[in-house]
């Protein structure tokens, strides 16, 4: 039981080069989308706009919450799920702020911005989480608790 647990505190750094790039894109590639849509559908020049700003403030975001964790870092795996939360935290923290600049400080102001923004930072830290999950599941241990596998011929009852 002590090795198992002195395992899963060996410290792993996070990859870092991945937890900026995949947010960033699939936040911009979401705004993309909907900034052609927009554009597609003959939407004036502002509306085709701001879904590209609102794609790039999620992102920039999703870059700088996951800067303030300094994934490089090495860090024991069981310290990883709190850094990586205060990392999401601060991601939709800043996103929220940027957001309400956005809507209130430029002439950006619609409810298609909002839901670009929204759409944009869903797909950023499904990207975070993605990264995160598979750097954590790569760097795991082997499990020790594996149930054993039952036997087909047993009832399950005991007598």
């Amino acid at each position: 039981m002590a090795a198992a647990t002195k395992n899963s505190d060996h410290p792993v750094p996070l990859p870092t080069g991945r937890l900026l790039i995949q947010p960033a894109a699939l936040s911009m590639l979401v705004a993309a989308c909907w900034a052609a849509a927009a554009g597609g559908l003959g939407r004036p020049r502002d509306d085709v706009i701001a879904p590209l700003l609102a794609g790039a403030l999620a992102a920039a975001a999703a870059v700088l919450a996951m800067l303030l964790i300094r994934p490089w870092r090495t860090r024991p795996m069981t310290a990883w799920p709190f850094v990586f939360l205060a990392g999401t935290v601060i991601h939709l923290l800043g996103t929220l702020a940027g957001g309400m600049l956005l809507y209130f400080a430029s002439h950006f102001g619609s409810v298609g911005t909002w839901l670009c923004l929204v759409g944009s930072y869903w797909a950023a830290l499904f990207g975070l989480v993605r990264v995160y999950g598979s750097c954590m599941k790569q760097s795991a241990p082997p499990g020790t608790n594996t149930p054993e596998p039952r036997d087909p011929a047993s009832t399950g009852h005991s007598e």
